[in-house]
Protein backbone atom coordinates (compact mmCIF):
# COMPACT_ATOMS: atom_id res chain seq x y z
CA UNK A 1 0.00 0.00 0.00
CA UNK A 2 0.93 3.44 -0.64
CA UNK A 3 0.53 6.35 1.05
CA UNK A 4 1.18 9.93 0.23
CA UNK A 5 3.51 11.23 3.60
CA UNK A 6 4.74 14.72 2.25
CA UNK A 7 5.46 17.50 -0.13
CA UNK A 8 8.23 19.61 -0.26
CA UNK A 9 8.54 22.82 -2.26
CA UNK A 10 11.05 25.77 -1.92
CA UNK A 11 7.82 27.85 -2.25
CA UNK A 12 5.45 28.57 0.26
CA UNK A 13 2.64 29.38 -1.91
CA UNK A 14 3.00 26.68 -3.94
CA UNK A 15 2.99 24.40 -1.06
CA UNK A 16 -0.43 26.18 0.02
CA UNK A 17 -1.83 25.65 -3.16
CA UNK A 18 -1.22 22.22 -2.71
CA UNK A 19 -2.36 22.37 1.14
CA UNK A 20 -5.90 23.72 -0.58
CA UNK A 21 -5.94 20.66 -3.04
CA UNK A 22 -4.75 17.56 -1.38
CA UNK A 23 -5.33 18.47 2.01
CA UNK A 24 -3.74 18.01 5.85
CA UNK A 25 -0.21 16.69 5.24
CA UNK A 26 2.63 17.17 5.98
CA UNK A 27 4.22 20.22 4.24
CA UNK A 28 8.07 21.51 4.10
CA UNK A 29 10.19 23.95 2.47
CA UNK A 30 13.16 21.95 2.72
CA UNK A 31 14.00 18.18 1.77
CA UNK A 32 17.01 17.57 4.00
CA UNK A 33 14.98 16.68 7.11
CA UNK A 34 13.22 13.92 5.69
CA UNK A 35 16.51 12.35 4.53
CA UNK A 36 16.65 10.38 8.00
CA UNK A 37 13.04 9.61 8.38
CA UNK A 38 12.56 5.75 9.09
CA UNK A 39 8.90 5.54 7.54
CA UNK A 40 9.56 7.28 4.24
CA UNK A 41 10.85 4.57 1.80
CA UNK A 42 10.36 6.56 -1.72
CA UNK A 43 10.54 9.68 -3.22
CA UNK A 44 9.71 11.22 -6.23
CA UNK A 45 11.49 14.15 -7.40
CA UNK A 46 9.76 16.77 -9.47
CA UNK A 47 12.60 19.55 -9.51
CA UNK A 48 14.73 22.21 -11.44
CA UNK A 49 16.42 19.68 -14.10
CA UNK A 50 19.56 21.18 -12.60
CA UNK A 51 18.86 19.81 -8.87
CA UNK A 52 17.98 16.21 -9.91
CA UNK A 53 21.15 15.06 -9.30
CA UNK A 54 21.70 16.42 -6.01
CA UNK A 55 18.50 15.05 -4.74
CA UNK A 56 18.45 11.82 -5.96
CA UNK A 57 21.48 10.96 -4.70
CA UNK A 58 20.92 12.20 -1.29
CA UNK A 59 18.26 10.11 -0.80
CA UNK A 60 19.58 7.03 -2.31
CA UNK A 61 22.84 7.25 -0.10
CA UNK A 62 19.98 7.61 2.80
CA UNK A 63 18.58 4.20 1.68
CA UNK A 64 15.17 5.78 -0.18
CA UNK A 65 14.06 4.37 -3.54
CA UNK A 66 13.60 7.31 -5.73
CA UNK A 67 11.33 8.12 -8.73
CA UNK A 68 13.30 11.16 -11.07
CA UNK A 69 11.52 12.70 -13.68
CA UNK A 70 12.86 13.28 -16.71
CA UNK A 71 16.33 13.88 -17.65
CA UNK A 72 17.51 12.34 -14.88
CA UNK A 73 20.46 14.50 -14.86
CA UNK A 74 22.32 17.07 -16.84
CA UNK A 75 24.71 14.95 -17.84
CA UNK A 76 25.70 11.17 -18.34
CA UNK A 77 28.56 11.01 -15.40
CA UNK A 78 25.89 12.01 -13.00
CA UNK A 79 23.35 9.76 -14.80
CA UNK A 80 25.51 7.08 -14.31
CA UNK A 81 26.74 7.46 -10.70
CA UNK A 82 23.20 8.12 -9.81
CA UNK A 83 22.40 4.48 -11.34
CA UNK A 84 25.62 2.71 -9.61
CA UNK A 85 24.87 4.77 -6.27
CA UNK A 86 21.53 2.84 -6.70
CA UNK A 87 23.11 -0.37 -7.03
CA UNK A 88 25.58 -0.18 -3.79
CA UNK A 89 22.27 1.03 -1.49
CA UNK A 90 19.71 -1.98 -3.31
CA UNK A 91 17.29 0.55 -3.57
CA UNK A 92 14.78 1.37 -6.91
CA UNK A 93 16.19 4.14 -9.20
CA UNK A 94 13.74 4.88 -11.82
CA UNK A 95 13.19 7.65 -14.28
CA UNK A 96 10.13 9.83 -15.52
CA UNK A 97 9.40 8.39 -18.92
CA UNK A 98 5.98 7.91 -18.49
CA UNK A 99 5.25 7.14 -22.09
CA UNK A 100 6.42 3.80 -21.44
CA UNK A 101 3.25 2.93 -19.46
CA UNK A 102 1.14 4.33 -22.39
CA UNK A 103 -1.22 2.00 -23.76
CA UNK A 104 -1.42 3.49 -27.51
CA UNK A 105 2.59 2.89 -26.99
CA UNK A 106 2.06 -0.67 -26.07
CA UNK A 107 -0.86 -1.18 -29.02
CA UNK A 108 1.46 0.58 -31.71
CA UNK A 109 4.03 -2.12 -30.30
CA UNK A 110 2.44 -4.88 -30.78
CA UNK A 111 1.58 -3.76 -34.51
CA UNK A 112 5.84 -4.72 -35.40
CA UNK A 113 5.22 -8.18 -35.38
CA UNK A 114 6.10 -10.00 -38.60
CA UNK A 115 2.32 -10.67 -39.18
CA UNK A 116 1.05 -6.89 -39.11
CA UNK A 117 3.70 -4.67 -39.86
CA UNK A 118 7.19 -6.25 -39.82
CA UNK A 119 10.68 -4.39 -39.48
CA UNK A 120 10.22 -1.06 -39.50
CA UNK A 121 11.90 1.28 -42.21
CA UNK A 122 12.27 4.58 -40.56
CA UNK A 123 10.03 6.65 -37.66
CA UNK A 124 9.42 9.71 -37.61
CA UNK A 125 8.08 11.83 -34.09
CA UNK A 126 6.72 14.92 -33.67
CA UNK A 127 7.03 16.71 -29.70
CA UNK A 128 5.93 20.36 -30.29
CA UNK A 129 4.04 23.12 -28.89
CA UNK A 130 3.74 26.57 -27.93
CA UNK A 131 5.57 27.64 -24.51
CA UNK A 132 6.79 30.98 -23.20
CA UNK A 133 10.03 32.10 -23.52
CA UNK A 134 12.66 30.36 -21.54
CA UNK A 135 16.03 31.93 -19.30
CA UNK A 136 16.97 28.76 -18.43
CA UNK A 137 16.64 25.12 -20.28
CA UNK A 138 16.57 24.24 -23.73
CA UNK A 139 14.53 22.25 -26.33
CA UNK A 140 16.67 19.33 -26.49
CA UNK A 141 17.20 19.18 -22.81
CA UNK A 142 13.34 19.19 -22.23
CA UNK A 143 11.44 17.56 -24.62
CA UNK A 144 13.89 15.25 -26.92
CA UNK A 145 14.22 13.04 -23.82
CA UNK A 146 10.61 11.57 -24.30
CA UNK A 147 10.97 11.27 -28.43
CA UNK A 148 14.82 9.01 -27.43
CA UNK A 149 13.18 7.01 -24.85
CA UNK A 150 9.83 6.19 -26.96
CA UNK A 151 12.18 5.36 -29.85
CA UNK A 152 13.83 3.15 -27.74
CA UNK A 153 10.60 1.54 -25.79
CA UNK A 154 9.07 0.95 -29.05
CA UNK A 155 12.40 -1.04 -31.06
CA UNK A 156 14.80 -1.88 -28.27
CA UNK A 157 17.34 0.06 -29.59
CA UNK A 158 19.74 3.19 -28.95
CA UNK A 159 20.84 5.17 -32.04
CA UNK A 160 24.62 4.38 -33.43
CA UNK A 161 25.11 8.02 -34.42
CA UNK A 162 22.64 11.04 -33.93
CA UNK A 163 22.79 14.21 -36.09
CA UNK A 164 21.02 18.16 -34.72
CA UNK A 165 20.55 20.94 -36.20
CA UNK A 166 18.51 23.40 -33.45
CA UNK A 167 17.81 27.38 -33.33
CA UNK A 168 16.34 29.71 -30.46
CA UNK A 169 14.23 32.75 -31.91
CA UNK A 170 12.72 34.72 -29.54
CA UNK A 171 16.11 34.12 -27.10
CA UNK A 172 19.10 33.27 -28.92
CA UNK A 173 20.34 31.96 -26.11
CA UNK A 174 18.28 29.12 -25.83
CA UNK A 175 17.33 26.28 -28.31
CA UNK A 176 13.75 26.60 -29.25
CA UNK A 177 13.40 23.98 -31.98
CA UNK A 178 15.66 20.74 -32.87
CA UNK A 179 15.94 18.60 -35.77
CA UNK A 180 17.33 15.36 -34.87
CA UNK A 181 18.33 12.21 -36.61
CA UNK A 182 19.02 9.02 -35.12
CA UNK A 183 20.56 6.47 -36.88
CA UNK A 184 20.91 2.71 -35.78
CA UNK A 185 22.87 -0.21 -37.03
CA UNK A 186 19.75 -2.63 -38.24
CA UNK A 187 19.65 0.24 -40.85
CA UNK A 188 16.34 1.85 -39.07
CA UNK A 189 16.27 5.83 -38.94
CA UNK A 190 14.41 8.50 -37.02
CA UNK A 191 13.58 12.12 -37.36
CA UNK A 192 12.75 14.04 -34.73
CA UNK A 193 11.24 17.44 -34.37
CA UNK A 194 10.90 19.39 -30.88
CA UNK A 195 9.59 22.84 -30.49
CA UNK A 196 7.99 24.90 -28.48
CA UNK A 197 7.28 27.51 -31.13
CA UNK A 198 4.61 25.96 -32.67
CA UNK A 199 1.09 26.30 -32.19
CA UNK A 200 0.41 23.22 -32.90
CA UNK A 201 0.26 21.07 -29.92
CA UNK A 202 1.93 17.55 -30.94
CA UNK A 203 2.37 14.22 -29.81
CA UNK A 204 2.93 12.52 -33.06
CA UNK A 205 4.87 9.03 -33.95
CA UNK A 206 4.84 7.45 -37.04
CA UNK A 207 6.22 4.54 -38.09
CA UNK A 208 7.03 3.29 -42.09
CA UNK A 209 7.77 -0.60 -41.96
CA UNK A 210 8.01 -3.13 -44.94
CA UNK A 211 4.02 -4.03 -44.77
CA UNK A 212 2.48 -0.66 -44.29
CA UNK A 213 2.59 2.60 -42.19
CA UNK A 214 1.03 3.24 -38.81
CA UNK A 215 0.37 6.55 -37.05
CA UNK A 216 0.18 6.82 -32.64
CA UNK A 217 -1.57 10.15 -31.55
CA UNK A 218 0.12 10.28 -27.67
CA UNK A 219 -2.57 13.15 -26.61
CA UNK A 220 -5.78 10.88 -27.33
CA UNK A 221 -3.86 7.52 -27.59
CA UNK A 222 -5.40 6.33 -31.36
CA UNK A 223 -3.08 4.01 -33.44
CA UNK A 224 -3.93 4.44 -37.06
CA UNK A 225 -2.61 1.68 -39.07
CA UNK A 226 -2.70 1.59 -42.65
CA UNK A 227 -3.17 -2.16 -42.82
CA UNK A 228 -5.84 -4.48 -42.56
CA UNK A 229 -6.99 -3.59 -38.80
CA UNK A 230 -7.86 0.15 -39.27
CA UNK A 231 -8.60 2.24 -36.49
CA UNK A 232 -7.69 1.51 -32.73
CA UNK A 233 -8.65 4.06 -29.58
CA UNK A 234 -7.64 2.60 -26.44
CA UNK A 235 -7.79 4.99 -22.88
CA UNK A 236 -4.90 5.08 -20.52
CA UNK A 237 -4.07 6.01 -17.00
CA UNK A 238 -0.41 6.63 -17.45
CA UNK A 239 1.03 8.56 -14.23
CA UNK A 240 -1.22 6.08 -12.09
CA UNK A 241 0.35 3.29 -14.00
CA UNK A 242 3.71 4.67 -13.58
CA UNK A 243 3.32 5.38 -10.17
CA UNK A 244 1.79 1.73 -8.79
CA UNK A 245 4.55 0.28 -10.88
CA UNK A 246 7.55 1.89 -9.10
CA UNK A 247 5.89 0.93 -6.14
CA UNK A 248 5.73 -2.36 -7.09
CA UNK A 249 9.43 -2.54 -7.53
CA UNK A 250 9.66 -1.43 -4.35
CA UNK A 251 7.91 -3.94 -2.81
CA UNK A 252 9.56 -6.79 -4.52
CA UNK A 253 13.51 -5.01 -3.95
CA UNK A 254 12.50 -5.11 -0.36
CA UNK A 255 11.71 -8.87 -0.63
CA UNK A 256 14.76 -9.59 -2.49
CA UNK A 257 12.16 -10.66 -5.24
CA UNK A 258 13.83 -10.98 -8.50
CA UNK A 259 11.75 -7.86 -10.54
CA UNK A 260 11.53 -6.03 -14.09
CA UNK A 261 11.51 -1.93 -13.97
CA UNK A 262 10.34 -0.83 -16.86
CA UNK A 263 12.15 2.34 -16.52
CA UNK A 264 14.62 1.50 -14.74
CA UNK A 265 17.44 4.50 -14.14
CA UNK A 266 19.63 2.90 -16.50
CA UNK A 267 17.18 3.57 -19.41
CA UNK A 268 17.32 7.15 -18.13
CA UNK A 269 20.71 7.32 -18.23
CA UNK A 270 21.19 6.00 -21.82
CA UNK A 271 18.69 8.66 -22.81
CA UNK A 272 20.84 11.48 -21.24
CA UNK A 273 23.90 10.26 -23.13
CA UNK A 274 21.59 10.58 -26.16
CA UNK A 275 20.99 14.23 -25.47
CA UNK A 276 24.93 14.77 -25.14
CA UNK A 277 25.05 13.34 -28.33
CA UNK A 278 22.65 15.29 -30.01
CA UNK A 279 24.09 18.82 -28.13
CA UNK A 280 27.61 17.47 -29.12
CA UNK A 281 26.51 17.28 -33.13
CA UNK A 282 24.60 20.45 -32.68
CA UNK A 283 28.28 22.32 -31.57
CA UNK A 284 30.56 20.66 -34.03
CA UNK A 285 28.23 20.73 -36.74
CA UNK A 286 28.06 17.55 -37.92
CA UNK A 287 27.03 14.13 -36.69
CA UNK A 288 28.42 11.75 -33.60
CA UNK A 289 28.62 8.62 -32.45
CA UNK A 290 26.80 7.76 -29.68
CA UNK A 291 28.92 5.89 -26.68
CA UNK A 292 26.90 3.79 -24.07
CA UNK A 293 29.12 1.33 -21.32
CA UNK A 294 29.70 -1.22 -22.49
CA UNK A 295 29.05 -3.35 -19.14
CA UNK A 296 26.36 -3.19 -16.61
CA UNK A 297 28.33 -3.17 -13.52
CA UNK A 298 31.79 -1.33 -14.67
CA UNK A 299 33.29 1.37 -13.64
CA UNK A 300 31.41 4.53 -15.45
CA UNK A 301 33.84 7.11 -16.74
CA UNK A 302 32.98 9.81 -19.32
CA UNK A 303 33.71 13.27 -20.35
Amino acid sequence: MVSLRSIVDSSPAALERCRKKVGPLDYRTDYQSLLSDPDLSAVHVCTPNSTHFEIASAFIRAGKSVLVEKPLALSPREAYELVELARAHRVVLSTGHSHRFNNGLRALKSTLEPTILGEPHYLGLEWTGISPPQDQGNVITDLAPHTFDITNCLTGLWPDKISCVARGYRNRENEEVAFITCEYESGLCAEIEVSVLDLRQRRDLRIVAEKGNANLDLLDQKVVLQHEHGVVKIPSNILREEIEHFAKCIDRNRLSQTFSNDNDGLLGAHVVTCLEAARESLSEEHSVRVKFPSLFNESVVMN
